[in-house]
């Protein structure tokens, strides 16, 4: 797969001290960053979708790992951001462990096809080797991020 993760996360969209104290809370927090940085046009909006498509299945993939996504017409750019929470917080993740590592995706409606199932598929691919995924959890900086994610 020629597409690195790091041509869907920028430095400005990763989170290396996310406070968050619940599944929602975390969410609401990205979502306003995503603003913040000119990728969503309503918080609101994209935190409802989110949500929406949480109810449906857990994100919470495992290994103390989730990918929530949302599909939303407030995605003016689609993208993904990464987080590392300062505590784990309740996932109902498929293998029961609280999860610290969010990785979200903010989808246009008007690109999700191709590059939802690229982005998907590239951090799926990743989160698959076991070093890669402990090179994430002792990661302290951003920079560290940035250069995982380029390999």
């Amino acid at each position: 797969m020629s597409e690195k993760l790091s041509s869907f996360i920028s430095e400005k969209n990763i989170v290396m001290d996310l406070d968050a104290h619940t599944q929602d809370e975390a969410i609401e927090q990205l979502s306003e960053i995503l603003k913040k940085n000119g990728n969503i046009s309503s918080t609101e909006g994209f935190y409802e979708d989110v949500l929406k498509r949480e109810s449906m299945t857990t994100t919470g993939i495992g290994k103390n790992i989730a990918i929530p996504h949302g599909k939303s017409e407030s995605v003016t750019d689609t993208t993904m951001m990464f987080a590392k929470n300062k505590t784990p917080l309740e996932w109902n993740s498929l293998d029961g462990s609280k999860v610290n590592i969010i990785f979200l995706m903010a989808v246009s409606p008007a690109t999700q096809g191709n590059e939802h199932l690229k982005m998907l598929a590239n951090l799926s691919g990743r989160l698959m080797d076991d070093d890669f995924v402990s090179a994430i959890k002792k990661a302290k900086t951003t920079e560290e991020i940035l250069n995982l994610i380029k390999e």
